[in-house]
C-alpha cells in the first residue's frame, strides 16, 4: 500500500501542476501579441515604473505610453490600489518586464503557502495535516485565476494569515502591522476594517492593532511620496474623475457583486446604489458588535467577518480577490468531524471549482461570478453545523463560522 507521506506529496505536487497549468491557461487568454505577461501585472509594473521616475501613475496616457512598449496596444490597464501599494510595486517597475513578471509570479505562489501554512496554525488545524492547507490553496479556481492574471491580492491575503495567528498569540501590535497589508485592496475588506475600529474604541489592545497598523500604512507612504510629491493629487484625480479614451473608472466596471446587480435594477443605474449594500452590512455590524462577547478569539469571528466583507464590497471582488475566500474555507476544514461532515465538505468545494473552472473556460464575463462568495459561506456554514453534531453538547455563542481556540486579542 502508498506510504501516507508519499500520497500526500503525490497530491501536494499534482495541485501544483494542476495550478501551474490552468494559471498558464488564464495567462494565455489574458496575453495580447508580443505581450509577455497577462493585463493585471501590467498594470503594477507600468505604475511602480512610472512613480519612481517621478511621473503619474495614474493617468491613463502615461500608463498607455508604457505598457504600449511591452505590446499592449489596447486601453490603458490601471492600478487603482492607493499610493502606499506603490511601495511594493515601484521595486518591481524597476526591473526589466520579463523578470519582474518571473519574481512576480514566485513571490504569488510563496504568499500563497506561506498564508495556507499561517491560516491553518491559526485556526488551530493538526500540524500533521497542513499539507491539506497547501492542497486546498493550490487547487482552489481563484488561485488560478490569482496566479494567471499576476494580480496583487496574494499580499492581502497573507495579511489577513499574519494578522490571525499574531492575534492568537496576544501581540496587537505586531498583528496591526502585518493587518496593514490588507489596505492594498481596502475595498474588499470593509467589515474588517470596521471590526479593528470597534475594537480600537473598546479596548488598549484594539487600539494597539489600528497604532501598528498606522505605523506601516505611514512608513508605506514615504517612498511613493519622496519619489513623486504629487501622487496624492494625482490619485484623487484619477479616482474621482470621468472615463477617458486610455482608461474606464470604477463606475464602468462590472464585478460580481450584489451591489452591481441591485445598481442594474435601478434607472439611470447610479454608482452609490453599489455601496447599499455595504452601508447596511455596516450598520448590522455595528449593533452585533455591541452586544458580542469580546473575550471570543479573533480566530471565531475573522472567516465571517472576512467572507461577508467580500459579500458586501462596494466594487471590485474580482475572481481572484475571491482567494480570499481561503480564509473561511481553510477555518472549516480544521474542524471537520464525521463522515457525513467530510463527503459534504468535499462535494460543496468541487461544485464550486467546477462551475468557477467551467465558467473560466468558456470565459463567463466577471459578473456571473456573483454566486462564489455566498455559496462557499454557505457550505462552510452547512459543513460547521455537521460537524459541531459530532461534538459533545457545549454552550453556545455568537454566530461564527466556526469555534477556535487561540488565545483573543484583548
Amino acid at each position: 500500500m502508498p506510504q501516507p507521506h508519499a500520497t500526500r506529496r503525490t497530491l501536494l505536487a499534482l495541485g501544483v501542476l494542476a495550478t501551474l497549468a490552468a494559471g498558464g491557461f488564464v495567462a494565455d487568454n489574458l496575453f495580447r501579441g508580443g505581450l509577455q505577461a497577462p493585463f493585471d501585472f501590467t498594470e503594477y509594473w507600468a505604475a511602480g515604473r512610472l512613480n519612481a521616475r517621478g511621473e503619474n501613475p495614474y493617468d491613463g496616457s502615461n500608463v498607455r505610453a508604457v505598457q504600449r512598449g511591452i505590446g499592449l496596444d489596447d486601453t490603458a490597464i490601471m492600478m487603482w490600489n492607493p499610493p502606499w501599494t506603490l511601495a511594493l510595486v515601484m521595486p518591481v517597475g524597476l526591473l526589466d518586464f520579463r523578470t519582474a513578471y518571473g519574481v512576480w509570479v514566485l513571490a504569488n505562489v510563496a504568499l500563497l503557502l506561506a498564508s495556507a501554512e499561517l491560516l491553518w496554525r491559526g485556526f488551530g488545524g493538526d500540524p500533521a495535516r497542513r499539507w491539506l492547507a497547501y492542497l486546498l490553496a493550490l487547487t482552489f479556481v481563484p488561485t488560478i485565476f490569482l496566479i494567471g492574471s499576476g494580480q496583487i491580492t496574494g499580499v492581502v491575503l497573507v495579511g489577513l494569515a499574519g494578522f490571525l495567528v499574531l492575534a492568537g498569540a496576544n501581540r496587537p501590535l505586531l498583528a496591526g502591522a502585518v493587518g496593514a497589508l490588507t489596505a492594498v485592496k481596502p475595498h474588499l475588506l470593509a467589515l474588517f476594517a470596521l471590526w479593528l475600529l470597534l475594537d480600537a474604541i473598546r479596548s488598549r489592545a484594539g487600539r494597539r492593532v489600528v497604532l501598528g497598523g498606522l505605523l506601516v500604512g505611514l512608513a508605506a507612504c514615504v517612498s511613493p511620496t519622496v519619489a513623486n510629491p504629487d501622487v496624492w493629487a494625482q490619485y484623487l484625480t484619477a479616482t474621482t474623475g470621468p472615463s477617458s479614451a486610455d482608461h474606464h473608472n470604477l463606475a464602468r466596471w462590472t464585478p460580481p457583486l450584489l451591489g452591481w446587480w441591485l445598481r442594474t435594477a435601478v434607472p439611470g443605474q447610479p454608482f452609490w446604489v453599489q455601496w447599499v449594500p455595504l452601508a447596511l452590512a455596516a450598520v448590522g455590524f455595528a449593533a452585533w458588535y455591541r452586544g458580542a462577547d469580546h473575550n471570543r478569539p479573533a480566530a471565531d469571528r475573522l472567516p465571517w467577518v472576512v467572507g461577508l466583507s467580500l459579500l458586501f464590497a462596494p466594487y471590485g471582488v474580482w475572481q481572484h480577490d475571491l482567494v480570499l475566500l481561503l480564509v473561511p474555507i481553510l477555518a472549516t476544514a480544521t474542524e471537520v468531524k464525521g463522515r457525513r461532515a467530510v463527503v459534504v465538505a468535499l462535494g460543496w468545494l468541487a461544485a464550486v471549482n467546477a462551475l468557477a473552472l467551467a465558467m473560466m473556460v468558456k470565459r463567463i464575463s466577471s459578473e456571473w461570478y456573483v454566486w462564489v462568495t455566498p455559496v462557499v459561506l454557505l457550505g462552510c456554514a452547512v459543513v460547521s453545523r455537521l460537524s459541531a453534531a459530532r461534538e459533545p453538547a457545549r454552550t453556545t455563542h455568537a454566530p461564527t463560522l466556526h469555534a477556535r481556540r487561540p488565545e483573543a486579542v484583548r
